[in-house]
């Protein structure tokens, strides 16, 4: 009986073990060495199992802080610093600590987010002007001399056509779709979106709503870019002289046009289709929760 505190002996351990476990344990409290002549096998291969998935962890949430951050960056510059100032101007004020699923919006959220969805619609009417404005302005500068002799004057043209272009879609989509911007779903969804830009949801949901006026900005910039480059080869760079397709010195920069505009005009049409689901799906979605589901037993 005196023993029985010092030995462990389990039926299917034969002979017995100590479990006398020593841990020599560093001023972070981790442990950093076992002694394994006092520790069965099967103990031993938990320890070392435990420690190589806890390594694996470790790394793999390195990879995906990186990875975020990485996101984070890109989407920030594609929307030329638009999306940390849209967060902070317009996200919920109530919104505490991030939650993996959250109560549906109270009243007064709702009503939060309506305010700030007004202010939005507000917004989108004159991006949608402005890039109504941009697309025939864009294509009249094809009739500047020196547009359409310049790689990258003929590109940052076309740019600036696409990018307008996409700025009035995407308002049109949002300023067409106002009555569903109100719906509970989508107020949940700016509640879930709002505690921070930590989870890759959170920074689509902000960039699809600032899009439409990072698109608009990006069409003026191409616009001032193209005379940019027009101004320089005429007035500083002694004129020049027309692409020559057939040359190897201008296959380059022809495949590198090509790839950015289709790159751009891809990248449009993804902005699109999130833009509409996030507005006409989540409001299916919302209109198919509403509705009863008969209990079993009742007619």
């Amino acid at each position: 009986m005196g023993s029985h505190s010092e030995q462990y002996n389990p039926d299917f351990l034969t002979p017995s073990v100590t479990l006398d476990i020593h841990k020599i344990v560093d001023e972070n409290s981790q442990v950093t060495a076992y002694n394994p002549g006092l520790q069965p096998s099967w103990i031993q291969e938990q320890i070392r199992s435990l420690c190589s998935v806890q390594s694996e962890l470790g790394q793999k949430m390195k990879n995906l802080n990186i990875k975020h951050t990485i996101f984070i960056v890109l989407w920030t510059t594609l929307t030329l610093g638009l999306l940390p100032v849209y967060y902070a101007e317009y996200r919920a004020e109530t919104a505490g600590e991030e939650t993996a699923s959250l109560p549906p919006p109270a009243d007064t959220e709702i009503r939060s987010w309506k305010a700030i969805a007004r202010d939005l619609i507000k917004i989108w009417t004159l991006v949608c002007k402005g890039g109504l404005g941009l697309c025939p302005l864009s294509l009249t500068m094809l009739q500047i001399h020196g547009v359409t002799e310049s790689t990258l004057a003929r590109t940052s043209t076309i740019a600036a056509c696409v990018c307008g272009g996409s700025a009035f879609l995407l308002s049109a989509v949002f300023i067409s779709m106002r009555s569903k911007l109100n719906r509970g779903k989508i107020a949940h969804l700016w509640v879930e979106a709002s505690p921070s830009l930590s989870v890759p949801e959170a920074v689509i949901f902000w960039t699809t709503l600032v899009s439409p006026m990072s698109y608009l900005i990006w069409s003026i910039l191409f616009c001032v870019l193209t005379l940019l480059v027009v101004s320089w080869n005429k007035y500083i760079g002694g004129g020049i002289a027309p692409d020559a397709g057939n040359s190897e010195g201008a296959k380059p920069a022809f495949i590198i046009s090509g790839v950015f505009l289709t790159t751009l005009i891809i990248e449009t049409i993804v902005q699109v289709r999130r833009a509409i689901a996030l507005i006409r799906g989540n409001a299916a979605r919302e209109a198919t929760v509403a509705v009863p589901h008969p209990i079993p037993g009742n007619p």
